[in-house]
């Protein structure tokens, strides 16, 4: 495959780079930033298991000042604020200055802490995005959002802080287990839904479903990511079309922490599209039959398979998670309702009325009276 770049020309415009092996060759695609810098490498014990830590800092140590890595344990409890204190601390204690540089090598969890690490340590250091998962490779590494977490909720404490540089190393997908590439192809299918009905209908029609090693693999990650550059031109900061890009997560955010993130983030988003499909077809504004077809896609790729712990909880649960939802404005929250495949509207709703609509939902999710059968629901 041949090496593809999207530039994402914000103010301090950034390149994604997409291609094999970029973590072997890390070293010419980032001498520009590291050159006679330190360096710091944030990553966990799952990708440094598979060797990519080890490989990157080879790369990169014999045109930099220092490397200094440093390995978290793995899972979403990793983006906290005791962690983030910690890699302040460690930047300080090892005299990083504004010129110097950070990496994060990882998933969603690395990326987001790294990232809103470097937009405040000395008020902003610039740091690289190497995505090692499709989740994180055409989503939360491309934007700027950075983000830990608190008890009350997630991604509550954060920053708008793009990167100087991401390098999407498709090798690495090679390593992911299946059901964590799926949950990137949440993301990928929630795209689909909100701008692309011809890259939707591409993922219905497949003869097989898409892995890691398909053929077409690049061309898709390129194209999510165009569409997150084009959605994040217009609206940096999430006032507005930004917002498509949260379909779905109102719901999933909370199912994912009443479910202590048992319930992953793909697969809870994967609930709360297909809970909000069949809202918006109650609501007039789509049709059952779109819910039908999208519920078999999000079931092709085994989505909706955690469906079942999530009726554990009480709605009261989830209700409380959703408190502190960063769509609420006062009483009102905007929502991302689908009205045809590739098309969706931003409907800003009182968070009452909201509630009572998902109310109904959970309870029927709860007792199997969905009018279409979510296979996860029957686990």
């Amino acid at each position: 495959m041949k090496l593809e770049k999207v530039n994402v020309a914000v103010a301090k415009p950034y390149d994604v780079i997409i291609d094999n092996d970029l973590i072997k060759n890390a070293g010419h695609h980032l001498e520009d930033f590291i050159q006679q810098r330190k360096v710091m490498i944030i990553t966990d014990e799952n990708v440094a298991s598979f060797g990519y830590l080890g490989s990157l800092q080879e790369a990169i140590s014999p045109i930099t000042k220092a490397v200094h890595t440093i390995t978290l344990p793995a899972g979403e409890e990793q983006k906290s604020s005791a962690n983030y204190i910690y890699l302040q601390e460690q930047l300080a204690t090892l005299n990083y200055s504004r010129t110097d540089v950070l990496i994060a090598l990882g998933g969603g969890v690395i990326g987001d802490l790294v990232g809103f690490t470097a937009a405040t340590y000395l008020r902003g250091i610039p740091y690289i995005q190497m995505p090692t998962t499709l989740l994180s490779a055409i989503d939360s590494s491309v934007g700027g959002k950075t983000a830990i977490d608190l008890p009350q909720g997630k991604n509550l404490v954060g920053a708008f802080y793009q990167p100087a540089r991401v390098l999407c190393d498709l090798t690495t997908f090679h390593t992911l287990s299946q059901s964590i590439f799926e949950d990137g192809c949440a993301e990928l299918i929630k795209y689909g839904m909100i701008l692309d009905d011809e890259l939707l209908n591409d993922l219905m029609t497949r003869d097989q479903p898409l892995t890691a090693l398909s053929d077409d693999l690049a061309n898709i990650v390129k194209r999510c990511v165009e569409i997150k550059r084009n959605v994040v031109l217009e609206d940096e900061h999430d006032l507005g079309l930004r917002q498509l890009l949260n379909f779905g997560h109102t719901i999933g955010h909370a199912i994912e922490q009443v479910s202590h993130y048992k319930v992953s983030h793909g697969r809870g988003v994967a609930t709360g599209m297909i809970l909000t499909q069949l809202m918006a077809e109650k609501e007039g504004l789509t049709d059952l039959i779109l819910a039908e077809r999208f519920n078999q896609l999000l079931n092709q790729y085994h989505l909706l398979d955690q469906v079942y712990l999530a009726k554990a909880y009480t709605f009261a649960d989830l209700l409380d998670a959703m408190t502190n939802d960063k769509k609420r404005r006062g009483g009102e929250i905007t929502e991302i309702f689908p009205e045809s495949f590739g098309k969706c509207e931003l409907k800003t709703i009182t968070f009452d009325q909201y509630a009572n609509w998902l109310e109904k939902f959970f309870t029927d999710l709860k007792t199997d009276q969905l009018p279409i059968t979510i296979i996860g629901a029957e686990a």
